[in-house]
């Protein structure tokens, strides 16, 4: 088999191939979206369809954060309300049962907090960090939500009550295509922190720990915090 030529631009390849995936994989979600609609449709044809509409979407998404790694959009600054967004999306998550109702929300965000970033990808970014969160909470729990406001920053903390990171994985969080999951990319937070990092913002990550009644340390869930220039401190 010939070699590649040397002076491929291995980014315009990838841009290519996630481009020529999503066109199939668009026909496929409207055609078995028109079969779902289906009133005569039998038990195992629908929970089949159910699949391909799953796994679809999950594909995706993975080619929407493969595409987010090889070109990051660029960002388009303004000021807004970052706690609104925040909320907004926490309500679209529980319409679709990504936060389930055994995943309770303690929400100490002010009423309106202002941020300088980009929404989209602030959004995108967020949408990650619940997901993650959700993922890690099975069996219910509690995601609390907390921010302050330090001269040009504002950060934010999402802090879940769940299995927290395995030993050892922490240092490794950031690093493209690491994960533990069998089914991530192990882009998302890697693409999370260089979008924030992109505006002067920033992405950091903790287990959480408690002392147990036996003098352990026990894991008690993973904190995030979102850090971006206030809405009065636009970047330079």
């Amino acid at each position: 088999m010939p070699s590649p030529p040397s002076d491929i631009d291995v980014h315009a390849l990838m841009r290519g191939l996630v481009h020529e995936l999503r066109n199939p994989l668009s026909a496929i979600l409207t055609a078995s979206s028109l079969l779902q609609s289906d009133d005569n449709l039998d038990e195992e044809s629908a929970m089949l369809l159910d699949v391909v509409q799953k796994e679809s979407r999950r594909m995706n998404r993975i080619l929407t954060e493969f595409s987010s790694f090889v070109k990051p959009p660029h960002p388009q600054l303004a000021t807004f309300d970052f706690a609104h967004l925040l909320r907004s999306l926490v309500r679209e998550l529980q319409r679709e049962a990504v936060l389930r109702h055994s995943i309770a929300i303690h929400d100490e965000l002010p009423a309106t907090l202002a941020v300088h970033a980009d929404e989209i990808q602030t959004r995108q970014v967020l949408h990650h960090v619940l997901c993650n969160a959700a993922e890690a909470m099975e069996d219910g729990g509690a995601l609390h939500f907390s921010s302050a406001v330090e001269g040009p920053t504002t950060w934010i903390c999402i802090q879940d009550s769940g299995t927290g990171l395995a030993q050892g994985t922490l240092e490794h969080a950031f690093q493209p295509f690491f994960s533990t999951k069998p089914t991530s990319t192990g882009l998302g937070l890697s693409i999370a922190r260089g979008l924030l990092r992109s505006i002067n913002g920033d992405l950091t990550l903790e287990d959480v720990g408690h002392n147990g009644s036996d003098g352990a340390i026990h894991s008690a869930g993973t904190r995030v915090k979102i850090h971006l220039p206030s809405g009065d401190a636009p970047p330079d």
